[in-house]
């Protein structure tokens, strides 16, 4: 999500979900929003997000880092400010290491491949209502995590 200039690995991405179960027409690729904040103007990139009609199970971001570091908060304010409804999780990867998001709680779990979870157990799911969120605290924050600082 935001200004990555390495390619996004979409073949690596695409089998991780498939071995999971999910079916390929659930796959949106390289969605892109305009954001502006004030004076600022971006571009938020979304290699994947994985959703079935109205439900959308992940938004899927690539870092092309040797060791997995990020801002969770983006990929949170992403979620609040651009889907209704809000998507189920968000997962960032360097396709090493994995950090699956709750969007609707913030909660966070790391680990390898193994927390991505099967569309089996996740077709069914029923998510918590999530938080309350203030719109113009979430814009302030992505503006923030998608200049850099």
């Amino acid at each position: 999500m935001g200004s990555s200039q390495k390619e996004v690995p979409l073949n690596e991405l695409k089998k991780i979900f498939v071995e999971k179960g999910y079916p390929e027409s659930f796959f949106v690729w390289n969605t892109v929003i305009p954001f502006s904040y004030n004076s600022l103007h971006f571009e938020v990139k979304i290699p994947l997000v994985i959703k079935e009609n109205s439900k959308i199970y992940f938004l899927v971001d690539y870092k092309p880092l040797e060791k997995l570091t990020f801002f969770e908060r983006g990929i949170l304010a992403v979620a609040r400010l651009f889907f209704s409804p809000l998507p189920y999780f968000a997962i960032v990867t360097n396709l090493k290491e994995f950090a699956l998001i709750d969007l609707h709680e913030f909660n966070v779990k790391k680990g390898d491949i193994s927390i991505v979870p099967e569309y089996r157990g996740i077709k069914d799911y029923i998510p918590p209502q999530p938080k309350k969120f203030k719109p113009e605290l979430e814009k302030k924050i992505l503006a923030v995590y998608l200049s850099g600082g």
